[in-house]
């Protein structure tokens, strides 16, 4: 009878790193990487004993009893965390919010109205300038075609 390959460091490390995250039973292993790891099972023994100590650990958590949910600890830890001294002393509390949000938009319009490009500033005005020339130099009293002036 032939002797079982060892693993390799790579194949180690991955097959560990794979044991870790999805455990021993092969039902809960991915699809695409059920036979690659089947194909290591098949030809390595030390392959088997780290499969079978992922078995052993998966049996343990299945079947290990669920701590109660401790309502008591959530109230201690609340009532030992650290207080702001804001939060004690100063008297404004609920219209900070507000406050600091009306101060954060005006920071950012300032920030955006000081720091907006020249190009937005300087846009060719002469179609405008024309229009307007045009207007202010017509007689609308003659050929007006939208009906009579008022």
């Amino acid at each position: 009878m032939t002797e079982k390959s060892l693993l390799s460091a790579q194949d180690r490390e991955e097959l560990t790193f794979f044991l870790d995250c999805y455990g021993g039973y092969e039902h809960h292993w991915p699809e695409e990487n059920r036979a690659y790891i089947l194909g290591l099972l098949k030809r390595s023994d030390e392959a088997r004993q780290l499969r079978q100590q992922a078995i052993e650990l998966d049996y343990l958590l299945d079947h290990a009893l669920a701590e109660p949910a401790c309502d008591h600890l959530y109230s201690r830890i609340l009532a030992e965390a650290p207080r702001l001294a804001v939060q004690r002393s100063w008297s404004f509390k609920d219209i900070w919010r507000p406050l600091s949000a009306l101060a954060t938009a005006t920071a950012f319009g300032l920030f955006l109205g000081t720091t907006t490009p020249t190009w937005l500033h300087e846009q060719d005005t002469s179609e405008v300038q024309e229009a307007y020339l045009a207007f202010s130099t017509t007689d609308f009293t003659e050929n007006f075609l939208e009906g009579d002036l008022n």
